[in-house]
């Protein structure tokens, strides 16, 4: 009996300490788990900095583009937010390409609005501003 409990925590330990030695093996994949724990809390900005350098570690990590794109969503800095979730599309398995897609094409169209309400008159609020262009 003393002989399995022994053996069992033996392969317990090897256990544990392989599943942490994964991490070490795929690049990016701590940096990457530190801006998705930020990015789960709320903290955006932060979070922009560690998915950055997952896929700096890691240039094929196609889920650090896509939370990179999502964090800049967040944030609503939509021009930012395009070159990592186009790059996440390329990096996509098939079936989660049309997520990534509907993402784009928010960002996209999110990007024009800002740029055309950017150049009015701020003087004027904003429905005055829409009673003319209609």
């Amino acid at each position: 009996m003393k002989n399995r409990a022994i053996v069992f925590l033996m392969f317990a330990t090897f256990f544990v300490s392989s599943c942490a030695a994964l991490g070490r093996f795929n690049p990016g994949h701590a940096s990457f788990e530190r801006g998705l724990a930020l990015f789960n809390q709320g903290h955006f900005s932060e979070s922009v900095t560690y998915f950055e350098r997952a896929t700096r570690e890691n240039p094929e990590f196609g889920e650090a583009y896509f939370y990179l794109g999502r964090a800049y969503v967040s944030q609503s800095k939509w021009r930012a937010a395009l070159p990592p979730l186009r790059t996440a599309f390329r990096l996509s398995p098939r079936d989660a390409q049309q997520e990534i897609m509907n993402l784009i094409v928010d960002a996209t169209f999110a990007a024009a609005l800002n740029d055309f309400n950017l150049g009015g008159d701020r003087s004027r609020p904003e429905p005055e501003r829409l009673k003319e262009l209609l």
